[in-house]
């Protein structure tokens, strides 16, 4: 490199940083390069039972989320490549090109559609609740006030509780540690989505002595997310129209099954709604677009 070149490298990445302009990510991020690379990396969840856990039989990650990634790399006709992420590393692996996409029980928020392209029609839905033990006896959310609530650092209702019901929320880095801390109890319970709760709960390790007592509350939709440089692009519009199809042909309901996961609400709502008529077109389309009902994302 000449010594002007050298010296005239600060100052351009300087006037990027000032600008915020992002250097090139790691991973390819637009659907050409996706396939010409041969192979779709998607972040998925390593440590939530059900959705994406390590197998320790194969060491592989398994889940209804990896099933979905799958289905998007066939579809891509790529290979693809599972990146386990936990619950604060989500909006970073995605950001800085570590994955193509995610598809890790990531809730839509106002924050992250800032942070990142979220694909409508969302593909689940879950709620806030908590896992505690029974001889705790909580009976209403404001029974939280001034108690140790182990959570996930980096989920979207750790400050809503804290604000709104007085828990003192210990955030911590993984469920494996949360888990723990809630077993010998240096917490009082668990603050989780009400799905995951739902499919602990089927371990009898957990149901013997723990319950979900209390009435879900603030209910989110989940999104696929990818890089903010492909909203609009070739790749969400592919990813809109697969997830559109999941619905309408019933997959993700035939996923939640085989996953043993508590049939949802949500789903069964999605799955009449992509399969009503108006005439002979399709009342929510094949994705989404700026003209869909509200009702179909």
């Amino acid at each position: 490199m000449s010594a002007s070149l050298r010296r005239l490298l600060p100052c351009t990445l300087a006037l990027a940083a000032a600008l915020g302009c992002a250097l090139p990510p790691a991973q390819a991020t637009s659907l050409a390069d996706i396939i010409r690379r041969g192979k779709l990396v998607v972040g998925v969840k390593k440590d939530v039972p059900l959705w994406g856990q390590l197998d320790p039989a194969s060491g592989r990650i398994v889940g209804l989320e990896p099933d979905l990634a799958q289905l998007v790399a066939a579809d891509l006709g790529v290979a693809l490549e599972l990146v386990g992420v936990l619950t604060a590393e989500r909006v970073d692996a995605v950001t800085s090109g570590r994955v193509d996409m995610l598809i890790a029980t990531l809730s839509d928020t106002p924050e992250r559609r800032k942070q990142m392209d979220l694909v409508l029609p969302h593909y689940y839905s879950s709620g806030v609740n908590l896992l505690a033990r029974k001889s705790e006896n909580f009976r209403d959310w404001a029974d939280l006030r001034n108690r140790r609530i182990c959570g996930r650092r980096g989920a979207f209702y750790n400050r809503p509780v804290t604000v709104t019901y007085g828990a003192d929320i210990v955030p911590l880095y993984s469920n494996e540690w949360a888990n723990a801390a809630l077993r010998e109890g240096r917490c009082a319970a668990l603050l989780y989505d009400d799905t995951a709760i739902a499919a602990m709960l089927q371990d009898p390790r957990w149901a013997t002595d723990f319950a979900m007592p209390l009435k879900t509350i603030f209910s989110a939709p989940w999104a696929i997310a990818l890089a903010p440089a492909e909203r609009g692009g070739e790749l969400e519009q592919r990813v809109s129209r697969l997830v559109a199809s999941w619905h309408r042909s019933g997959k993700l309901r035939q996923l939640e099954q085989a996953w043993h996961i508590p049939q949802t609400k949500f789903l069964a709502d999605m799955n009449s709604v992509w399969n009503r008529k108006e005439g002979s077109a399709w009342f929510c389309g094949d994705q989404a677009t700026p003209r869909t009902p509200p009702e179909c994302l």
